[in-house]
């Protein structure tokens, strides 16, 4: 009698959990169905430049994840269409996996390259226990795409991820409390038919907000600021 009722307990604490779980997870704007995010892109001197609307496609349970699919929307500051692409994102409770295809720099100057991830999901990690010191895992991946017309291959690398502080940051969405998360981002772009790659190493700092999602990015080489792009507005 004792045995059954410690497995009824532990299957109600378990189905708590899970709910729990969910609940938390459902709170991203990512998880939410037809949520709609527009981020602002600036330059470095704060010039509005392009802006990249993220629209959530489907939203999917399992038992132990959430995720869903997302589409993406870069236009120009004067609202003209520059290119499109999808993206993925899963919630397990221990941590938030974004599709490693989104941290693209926010550099101006290459907002209209063109670029496909290919089959292999690699995904960047927020753990749900984030705290001050604490080191990030990052990750790598190769892309395909073109660039003005040209065939390009390109590497994405992130390393050196770890959470420098919290912040509270404010936008013309709203006012989060967030963590400030510093790392390293490699781009090497190599021209199809040509000898002429161009690698690009910068500094990147970025703020996320527990629950809610990526709020602000700034990427900066040798002390000079590059690109920044912000949560401007947010519906659901």
């Amino acid at each position: 009698m004792k045995k059954k009722m410690f497995f009824a307990a532990s299957l109600v604490l378990t189905a708590q959990l899970l709910y729990g779980q969910q609940q938390d997870c459902k709170s991203y704007y990512f998880l939410q169905n037809n949520a709609e995010v527009e981020m602002s892109i600036y330059d470095g001197n704060n010039k509005l430049v392009a802006r990249n609307i993220e629209k959530v496609l489907n939203v999917n349970r399992t038992a132990n994840v959430i995720s869903s699919n997302f589409s993406t929307t870069l236009k120009d500051e004067n609202g003209k269409e520059l290119s499109t692409g999808k993206g993925k994102f899963k919630c397990t409770g221990a941590e938030i996996l974004l599709d490693m295809q989104m941290a693209m720099p926010n550099i101006p100057q290459l907002q209209n390259m063109k670029m496909e991830g290919g089959s292999d999901e690699i995904f960047i990690s927020y753990p749900s226990n984030l705290k001050e010191g604490q080191s990030l895992p990052g990750g790598e991946k190769e892309m395909r795409g073109n660039m003005s017309g040209m065939e390009i291959s390109m590497n994405l690398k992130i390393s050196d991820r770890k959470v420098a502080g919290k912040e509270k940051i404010t936008t013309p969405a709203g006012t989060w409390e967030c963590f400030k998360i510093t790392y390293k981002l490699g781009l090497s772009v190599q021209m199809m038919g040509t000898n002429f790659p161009m690698d690009l190493d910068v500094n990147a700092t970025e703020w996320f907000a527990p629950g809610f999602g990526i709020v602000k990015t700034d990427t900066e080489r040798g002390g000079s600021v590059l690109g920044s792009m912000q949560i401007t507005a947010f519906k659901k």
